[in-house]
């Protein structure tokens, strides 16, 4: 169904960055667009259904095609995501268990009623209860003796995930990192101060706590533009690539909502190609990698070979 959901996403995608519509009209406007696609949507899932009714198939369409030296059982976080159902189906056609876990706001995931699942579990909500959120992804390990970690974090949650591996790190693997190294890749001022630490090449960069410090910054000296982002992760904001400086400039930065408690960044605005690299490595070796030319709201990706990334 890929083909009907992906001009709905674009659609949506324009409508949440014109920040003059309010609130209401996008939440009226996403409702109409979901009925205008509902009678397409359900077609498709009665013709997919039927279709593997018929077959006889299970709804991964692929039986497990082989046996594994040693049967793992598997928990993956972020079940109400395309990407975790996609590991769950990979990982079931090798003939590994599978579990999923998601929060309680998302117990009714369609992805729980995949056969590729084994189990499917809700948890509390990471950023309101971190304690909690560990808890339950430890007496999960433990009730059904996991052998394997993999969070498919949300930006928000790659952090507590990390919290929950160190938790269940004396039973089962984890494939993530521990905290202090997710803190790092998750704040952008700590990532580019890291790399220029290791003698790679990285954006100046500035930590902004006050509007102030962008307004009394002397630009005239610097040859690049700067742009300004969020520290903490902001779905809407992250959007906005408004090039500093500019004419009349003093309302825009005021508008922003920095703050000590809400940290920005103002970094160099570097010219070029933006690619959107992502590797898997395990145990020192790179195991998977993909490269794609890169754009403000990754959807499709396209395989791009660039031999220096």
């Amino acid at each position: 169904m890929s083909f009907i959901l992906h001009p709905l996403e674009s659609m949506l995608q324009i409508l949440f960055v014109l920040g003059n519509v309010s609130a209401i009209a996008r939440n009226i406007a996403t409702l109409a667009l979901l009925l205008l696609l509902l009678p397409f949507n359900l077609a498709m899932v009665l013709l997919s259904w039927l279709k593997n009714l018929i077959s006889g198939r299970g709804e991964s369409g692929i039986p497990p095609t082989r046996n594994p030296i040693e049967k793992n059982r598997i928990l993956i976080t972020g079940a109400k995501m395309t990407k975790a159902l996609q590991l769950a189906r990979s990982f079931h056609r090798d003939g590994h268990e599978v579990y999923l876990v998601e929060t309680h706001k998302y117990w009714l995931s369609g992805h729980r009623f995949s056969r590729a699942v084994k189990g499917f579990f809700t948890v509390a909500t990471p950023e309101k209860d971190p304690d909690g959120y560990c808890q339950d992804i430890l007496n999960i390990v433990q009730k059904n003796k996991i052998d394997l970690f993999i969070p498919v974090s949300s930006p928000i949650a790659s952090y507590y995930d990390s919290l929950a591996k160190k938790t269940i790190d004396p039973y089962c693997e984890s494939l993530h990192l521990d905290p202090e190294e997710t803190k790092i890749l998750d704040d952008k001022h700590a990532f580019c101060s890291k790399a220029r630490e290791f003698g790679l090449s990285a954006p100046k960069v500035f930590r902004i706590t006050d509007p102030r410090q962008i307004l009394y910054f002397d630009f005239s000296n610097e040859s690049n533009k700067y742009i300004v982002k969020s520290i903490p992760y902001d779905s809407v904001l992250r959007l906005d690539l408004t090039r500093l400086p500019f004419e009349e400039m003093e309302d825009y930065v005021k508008s922003l909502p920095i703050s000590e408690a809400k940290p920005w960044v103002m970094h160099e605005f570097i010219r070029g190609q933006e690619y959107c690299f992502h590797a898997t490595v395990r145990k020192g070796k790179i195991r998977l990698h993909c490269c794609s030319e890169s754009s403000p709201f990754q959807v499709n990706y396209q395989q791009a070979d660039n031999p220096a990334i």
